[in-house]
């Protein structure tokens, strides 16, 4: 778990040879070029128009096997195929909606058909909406009618005159039914089904392009980044230059290069002020945290890396909060069987290590606090041998919670301290972790049957003496002069500000034992009332119990789901980071080609 190291390089090479040699350094993905707001334009029209055909075939339901064909056909006329099927498509959709639409419309009428005017004298036939209020109204029309319907607003009436009567003799809202009649709407929408089924056999067949359009896509994406980097070099009549960073371990690989391409590289380590890119180096086992943490904050580059901190305790928030084998194992289940379909790029496969462990760490906190969707095992069981704490004891529940947050607080600042360990800011770190750790213990001394006064409590003195350390060492600046040590005195003076702050972050963490609490007390309920059920209904007991079960553990599952996410990551998102890591830091990017699969989800 550490922040790869960065070393700031120029490059420089004969302007005639700057875009084989930008083109090389891409295909090595070995830097990351700062192109700031720099853009090749607008995207070109060819470009976007390969986006999207080659979204509309990954949106297909059903695919062919993906495989590289070797016999590639002319790109426009592909192009060109797969539009006609997606605007034919879209054309057909939207008429088939038009037509169902007007179909319940037109239902309430009933089936009829439109005679030609000059077999009935001339006649037309209108039809008008009555509400239910008015329906006295219709006796004093003079006209041939007739009420061919009625729901509960209104009454469906068809009168007969040769032109639209006015509004005088029929006061009524006009209901413009259209001249297509019930059977023959029936009978587009059967051609339109066979249309659309046709388009998307049409369209199964053409998904054998995918990886064809992937790689097109991949090349002009990649063209178009070459292009912001060649905009970004300082050129001259002559010589070109480019400004890049890479990491130590690549230095090697890029001297290499430029002996190749008849480069010249300076290179050397960041000014103070500057700010690399960031680069998190993990193993992949524990980079699910990596990944959490890139969902909130990424570290500055002179901070240091909580990936794996925040591994650890979100994984274990999460099972405090699912608190519940049964749903672990349902965790687990889900993640298991998604792993193939997730671990197609990298951030799944790390997604997918990092809900594995959620699961395992759930599943033993489950079988610890003794529930299994809800029941508990007898005492003189196997599984009730392993039953070791009591989620109803709530002293001790709170207690073990509070505990937790004063001791992830407590890593933060330490491992903060670490990281500044040859500064006087690390005093100020430490001073913190005293006062974290007397204040919890004093209070945990408070709480006796018989307390001890404050001046008995050896803890207090921790708390005096934390709160100097953070007095006197809250800053960075040196120690030289009575007026470096009164800005010192300042800054720790604002440091204690947030004393207030650190507690109510500790207390914070009961939420851990309260939103357990909450999901093991709705699973024993859900349980009670499907007996109740069961037992108290003659008939369809059993059904009763079934839903019962069914639907109250799967509301449960999914509250005490998203309450574990949210909560998990907020404790360590917030309160943990807030402590520890100062400063945020851009991302490393490296100036690569990008592959097809980028594209194939």
């Amino acid at each position: 778990m550490t922040i790869v190291a960065m070393r700031r390089a120029t490059l420089i090479g004969r302007r005639e040879d700057k875009h084989r040699v930008l083109s090389r350094l891409q295909e090595l993905g070995l830097v990351h070029v700062d192109t700031g707001q720099v853009s090749s334009g607008e995207p070109r029209r060819d470009h976007v128009r390969l986006l999207e055909t080659l979204e509309y075939l990954l949106d297909c339901p059903l695919r062919r096997r993906l495989h590289r064909l070797e016999e590639r056909p002319e790109l426009g006329a592909l192009l060109d195929e797969i539009e006609h099927n997606r605007s034919r498509r879209e054309r057909l959709h939207d008429r088939r909606t038009l037509l169902h639409r007007h179909r319940a419309e037109l239902a309430p009428w009933g089936e009829f058909e439109f005679t030609p005017l000059e077999e009935i004298g001339g006649q037309r036939l209108w039809f008008y909406l009555v509400p239910l209020s008015q329906r006295h109204a219709i006796d004093a029309i003079e006209l041939p009618l007739m009420v061919v319907n009625r729901d509960h607003r209104h009454l469906y009436l068809v009168v007969i005159s040769p032109t639209e009567p006015p509004a005088e003799q029929v006061p009524f809202e006009r209901s413009h039914t259209g001249g297509l009649s019930l059977k023959s709407i029936r009978e587009e929408e059967a051609a339109l089904e066979t249309a659309l089924e046709q388009l998307e056999a049409e369209r199964y067949l053409l998904t054998q392009w995918i990886h064809y359009l992937a790689s097109r896509v991949a090349a002009a994406s990649n063209a178009d980044e070459l292009g912001r980097v060649e905009m970004v070099t300082r050129d001259d009549d002559t010589l070109f230059l480019l400004d890049v960073w890479v990491p130590e371990a690549a230095v090697a690989q890029l001297e290499a290069l430029c002996d190749e391409s008849r480069l010249a590289v300076v290179h050397g380590p960041p000014a103070p002020r500057e700010e690399p890119p960031v680069l998190l180096e993990n193993p992949e086992w524990g980079a699910g945290g990596e990944e959490a943490l890139k969902f909130f904050q990424l570290p500055g580059y002179r901070s240091w890396d909580p990936s794996l901190m925040v591994f650890f305790s979100f994984v274990l928030f999460f099972a405090v909060i699912l608190a519940d084998a049964g749903y672990a194992l349902v965790v687990g289940l889900a993640c298991w069987l998604a792993r193939r379909r997730w671990g197609a790029s990298r951030v799944g496969r790390r997604l997918t290590g990092l809900g594995l462990a959620m699961s395992g760490a759930a599943l033993v906190y489950g079988v610890v606090v003794g529930s299994y969707f809800g029941v508990t095992p007898p005492p003189g069981s196997w599984l009730g041998s392993l039953h070791l704490l009591d989620m109803e004891d709530f002293q001790n529940m709170m207690t073990l919670s509070i505990g937790v947050g004063v001791l992830h607080l407590m890593l933060a600042n330490g491992l903060a301290a670490w990281n500044v360990r040859t500064r006087w800011r690390a005093l100020g770190y430490i001073g913190w972790v005293i006062i974290l750790a007397s204040g919890f213990l004093t209070w945990r001394a408070t709480q006796q049957p018989v307390p001890a006064p404050l001046p008995g409590i050896p803890w207090t003195y921790g708390l005096i003496l934390g709160v100097l350390l953070v007095l006197g060492f809250s800053g960075d600046g040196p120690f030289d002069s009575w007026c470096h040590r009164l800005v010192h005195f300042m800054r720790g003076l604002t440091s204690l500000g947030e004393l207030a702050q650190a507690f109510g972050n500790a207390l914070s963490y009961m939420r851990l034992f309260a939103l357990g609490l909450s999901s093991a007390s709705m699973a024993v309920t859900f349980n009670h009332l499907a007996v109740q059920a069961r037992d108290g209904l003659d008939g369809g007991g059993t059904l009763a119990f079934l839903l019962i079960l069914l639907l109250g553990h799967g509301l449960n599952f999914a509250l005490a789901l998203m309450g574990g996410v949210v909560h998990g990551l907020r404790l360590n998102l917030i309160e943990f980071l807030r402590w520890g890591v100062h400063g945020e830091g851009r991302p490393y990017r490296a100036f690569a080609n990008k592959e097809e699969s980028t594209w194939i989800k």
